[in-house]
């Protein structure tokens, strides 16, 4: 897709909505300010600043077209927060948030993040619109405020559950996970899902977030002459694991939701052949946009490495438009827009279900063969 078709996109989802600024007005440009929260230091700031970079792509293309409310124009700006991966910190910096009125909130990363910050959101009405949370545990407490543009764990598990029997046909399975709300939801499902279809589950190990020695744990596991290892966790600490795989000359595929394509590449060493990853959404080269890659790179002259940039950009674009739906910053007013979202965003239609979960969420195989993630399959939304 052009620059062009991806520009008319942005002009049809502000139809009705937005005008040209006059010279004579441009000098009282009301401010509406959005809230960005995710890791920007520690092991998983490369997903943190490439999600930042996205949602400012998105803050810019709105600019662009000069938005106005009740006749005055308007300039929306992103205030990013580091929440540093930490729930604790997600929280104050969601206190922060509620104390500027901002209009929504796009975050948090990591599951535990968004669940924690959540409780802040639900009491100040604030929308809390995560590109990238997929526990099941964030959207199934009954809050009205949180919402993700990806698919969530209850459909991956099982999908990669039943991928790791019937489609590996693995005899003897261990699972691990590091005890965040993402990783232990994503290997409950996965364990439930198993079961179900008739594997063996023969070895349940847990280590944390902030494990870098995985030498006990895969020594048990080596004992049980296991045919797969399925990780409940992020990237980083899964290119190490399968190196440590390796090394103690396992031959076990790593299965596992959201390695990121090329930080795991980078961090793995060519010791990933045949790893297994879900990822909520569809491939790059699939999406209505196609040209984001491209568009991220000529902005920020570096390649996107992650696939969270479309979404935190999408996330980003859903708040923007229900600013603009409901010509209003006061959150309460907000919320109820993007509770009523029904566009067509660069990753696919964007609607939620009465839980905030994206309507239809797409999912994607992929097998690592040498250094290429090759699509093995694409589940369609439901």
């Amino acid at each position: 897709m052009t620059r062009s078709i991806v520009a008319v996109t942005a002009v049809l989802l502000f139809a009705g909505v937005s005008v040209l600024v006059s010279p004579s007005v441009a000098d009282d440009i009301e401010v509406v300010r959005i809230g960005f929260a995710a890791p920007l230091t520690g092991p998983s700031a490369s997903d943190g600043k490439e999600m930042e970079n996205s949602a400012r792509m998105a803050i810019e293309d709105a600019n662009r077209l000069s938005p106005m409310l009740a006749n005055r124009p308007v300039r929306f700006e992103l205030s990013a927060q580091d929440d540093q991966g930490d729930p604790r910190i997600a929280s104050q910096i969601a206190q922060r948030f509620s104390d500027m009125s901002v209009a929504g909130v796009v975050g948090h990363f990591n599951s535990s993040c968004s669940i924690a910050a959540s409780d802040v959101y639900e009491s100040a009405s604030i929308a809390e619109v995560s590109p990238s949370s997929t526990s099941p545990a964030y959207t199934s407490r009954g809050y009205k405020t949180t919402f993700r543009v990806v698919g969530q764990d209850r459909v991956a598990g099982s999908v990669l559950g039943r991928y790791v029997v019937e489609t590996l046909h693995a005899q003897r399975i261990a699972i691990i996970d590091d005890r965040t709300a993402f990783g232990q939801g994503l290997a409950d499902t996965v364990n439930d899902a198993i079961g179900s279809s008739h594997g063996q589950v023969v070895g349940r190990e847990y280590i944390t977030d902030k494990t870098v020695d995985f030498s006990a744990v895969l020594t048990r596991i080596r004992s049980q002459n296991v045919d797969v290892v399925v990780f409940g966790g992020f990237d980083a600490q899964a290119a190490q694991l399968v190196r440590r795989m390796r090394s103690l000359q396992m031959n076990a595929k790593l299965v596992g939701e959201g390695f990121n394509n090329e930080i795991f590449l980078k961090l793995a060493h060519g010791d990933g052949e045949g790893t297994v990853t879900i990822q909520p959404g569809l491939p790059m080269d699939k999406l209505p946009a196609n040209d984001f890659s491209r568009r991220y790179e000529d902005s920020f002259k570096q390649k996107l490495e992650g696939f969270q940039g479309p979404y935190a950009y999408d996330a980003t674009m859903v708040l923007v438009h229900a600013v603009l739906e409901s010509q209003s910053t006061v959150p309460g007013n907000v919320l109820g827009a993007v509770r009523r979202t029904h566009m067509v965003g660069i990753t696919g239609p964007l609607a939620f279900d009465k839980n905030g979960d994206l309507s239809g969420a797409p999912y994607t195989v992929y097998r690592l063969d040498g250094n290429e993630w090759n699509v093995v399959k694409i589940i369609a939304g439901e």
